[in-house]
């Protein structure tokens, strides 16, 4: 259901484009803090402004008179004592007029900004777009065959001179080696199905091994201990890592899919 307050329109009367623009100037002549509004002076106020207003044209002015109506309802409400006062929050009556006081604030910057940029816009004047008449004509071009062969081998030599010289090595360097986490578990399962054990640098040496695979089955290594699928053991500092395979783990139920997915 609409309140008073909501009905409220901005109709202009003197210098005041409604209700809400009479009641935010009093406010801003009395520099009042809108959350804490004296609703007794400001209604008395009010009051005065209607009383002053002469020769009014009663529809119009029916919507200075609704707000009128409301701020004495919130002062009544304000004097009268609450029988309610077991109520350990009461409800500040001026809370809908204040919320709408805000709404018709921040709007009202806004329109003055809105304003300030049609001032600037009207010192600029903009020059409309012309229509040209561009009449398209078909002529026929007789090329020779030599002609044609002419102007093809151009193309091709501007072309070679735009292409750069080092393309094929900026390919390589772009290239980038794939190697998968699941590939590695893969790969480490597989041993030891085969066998008990292995030692790390075996499997993973080197020799034939990029640094990018032995990384990455280092870590496959790690994902497997940790779900204690296999047993890893070093008898000191930089010395050779031994994998060994759990007696009381089945290696073929790993779902390696599942671990590399967790972990991406």
């Amino acid at each position: 259901m609409e309140s008073a307050l909501t009905k409220a329109c901005t109709i202009k009367i003197q210098n005041f484009e409604g209700p809400f623009d009479l009641l935010f100037h009093l406010i801003e002549k009395n520099k009042i803090n809108i959350y804490d509004i004296p609703i007794n002076e400001i209604t008395d106020q009010y009051m005065d402004y209607l009383f002053k207003m002469q020769e009014l044209d009663m529809e119009v002015a029916s919507e200075f008179l609704v707000m009128a109506a409301t701020l004495l309802h919130i002062k009544s409400r304000l004097l009268l004592p609450n029988p309610r006062q077991d109520e350990k929050e009461e409800i500040d009556p001026r809370e809908e007029l204040v919320l709408k006081l805000v709404e018709y604030k921040r709007y009202k910057r806004f329109t003055e900004i809105l304003k300030q940029r049609e001032q600037e816009g009207e010192k600029y004047f903009y020059r409309g777009p012309e229509e040209i008449d561009i009449r398209h004509v078909d002529e026929p071009v007789e090329l020779s065959y030599d002609e044609i062969k002419r102007v093809y081998l151009e193309l091709v030599e501007r072309n070679e001179k735009k292409m750069n010289k080092n393309t094929d090595h900026m390919t390589q360097i772009l290239q980038t080696e794939k190697v998968s986490l699941r590939s590695k578990i893969r790969e480490v399962v597989k041993t030891l199905l085969k066998r008990s054990f292995f030692r790390f640098s075996e499997l993973f040496s080197p020799k034939t091994k990029s640094r990018l695979e032995i990384v990455t089955g280092f870590l496959a290594v790690l994902e497997l201990t940790k779900l204690k699928k296999i047993t890893i053991a070093q008898q000191k500092p930089f010395s050779e890592i031994m994998v060994y395979k759990r007696d009381d783990t089945n290696l073929e139920d790993i779902d390696e899919n599942k671990i590399a997915a967790e972990n991406s």
